[in-house]
């Protein structure tokens, strides 16, 4: 048996992709049966948070847990059974190794870890005093630990294990596997990247929150609208209102839709969404760390060109390919121009199409740990 716990699902992030796809990917390639451990969602809105609201995502996962209790307790879990987290950020996984030590059940433990306190600016950020010590509590819980890019497992290496492991920090950083974050190309299939006429249009799709740069980001959109009036910068949303951790961001929204710097769009679905990413040049992200970037490889395979700061996961995103990315940001302006001047935008949807394969990646890796004695 494969327990999938996912992480839970928002339409507005990829974890609602997560939510389908890795399910139907081990129902399609498992040789056993799949079962999703559902949780109780408080809300399907973020109020208390950026990436997913903090209150609901405990109780999400704290109900994932009572059920995978009751699992163990009625003797459902068997002896090979495996566990697959979408998240090892989960408040708990410690006590399903646990449980399974203490019910004498020989179990697998895989998950991926998106990120957690030692993130730069990640929302959890604050949690580093105490949660310094989880974290790589987590990581000796599972039996392998998938990863987006080098540049997270580098991170985690870095800033958890060798700091806090101390002895064992060799032993556990062996268990991170970089495979790329899983992408499904069934998603993208609305909106080919040749059929859609490219316009003289940039866009910025990230969150409009300060960890993202985004009000670096406004500062050169109107840099470049002064420097050429005819090209269009899209700012795009999910929400239907604007939504920020920080009003200074709102305002200068507000401000910039209604002097027409920017053409800002709200409560943009995911379809519409690909639709912008089609018809623009290029794409900006000022994010201050990112340890994969979905908003980077998405604008790829659409053969937009991101603009990108030469730093964190982006290199591997791009192949370092000079066109993409900025060391100074007296770069970005000329560099995001030389974009928007090219007749055919080159090739980057190939920088992304391999992220096709992370789930499969992620299978090998699994079957061969299980191939493995106990």
């Amino acid at each position: 048996m494969i327990y999938y716990v996912p992480i839970e699902p928002l339409k507005e992030r990829y974890t609602e992709s997560w939510y389908r796809n890795i399910q139907a990917f081990f129902v399609k390639n498992a040789d056993t049966r799949v079962q999703r451990i559902e949780g109780a969602a408080l809300s399907n809105t973020i109020k208390v948070g950026t990436f997913l609201d903090v209150n609901s995502t405990v109780h999400y996962k704290m109900t994932q847990l009572q059920y995978i209790a009751s699992l163990f307790y009625g003797g459902f879990v068997k002896d090979g059974d495996w566990f697959f987290f979408g998240d090892i950020e989960f408040w708990g996984i410690e006590s399903v190794r646990l449980m399974a030590q203490l019910n004498n059940v020989r179990i697998r433990i895989f998950g991926f870890l998106h990120a957690a306190s030692y993130t730069h600016m990640d929302a959890f950020a604050v949690a580093e005093p105490y949660q310094k010590y989880t974290e790589c509590g987590w990581i000796a819980a599972c039996d392998e630990v998938f990863v987006g890019s080098k540049y997270h497992k580098r991170a985690v290496v870095s800033r958890r294990l060798q700091r806090y492991a101390k002895k064992d920090a060799n032993l556990l950083a062996d268990k991170i596997h970089v495979t790329g974050n899983p992408m499904f190309k069934e998603d993208y299939e609305n909106w080919s990247a040749t059929e859609v006429p490219k316009k003289r249009q940039i866009i910025l799709p990230n969150r409009f929150d300060t960890e993202k740069g985004f009000g670096e980001s406004l500062y050169f959109a109107q840099v470049l609208k002064h420097k050429d009036p005819t090209i269009n910068i899209v700012v795009c949303s999910p929400h239907q209102q604007i939504k920020t951790n920080r009003q200074f961001n709102a305002d200068m929204v507000a401000k910039l839709a209604k002097d027409r710097v920017i053409d800002l769009r709200l409560g943009v679905s995911k379809e519409e969404y690909h639709r912008l990413l089609a018809e623009s040049k290029a794409m900006w992200s000022m994010t201050q760390e990112e340890n994969f970037g979905y908003c980077v490889a998405e604008a790829c395979l659409y053969n937009c060109t991101p603009v990108i700061q030469n730093m964190f996961s982006h290199p591997e995103l791009v192949h370092d390919h000079s066109a993409c990315l900025w060391d100074s940001h007296d770069a970005i302006i000329p560099m995001t121009l030389s974009a928007l001047e090219m007749q055919d935008t080159f090739a980057v949807r190939e920088f992304a199409t391999k992220y096709f394969k992370s789930m499969d990646r992620i299978w090998d890796v699994m079957c061969r740990y299980a191939e493995e004695d106990w």
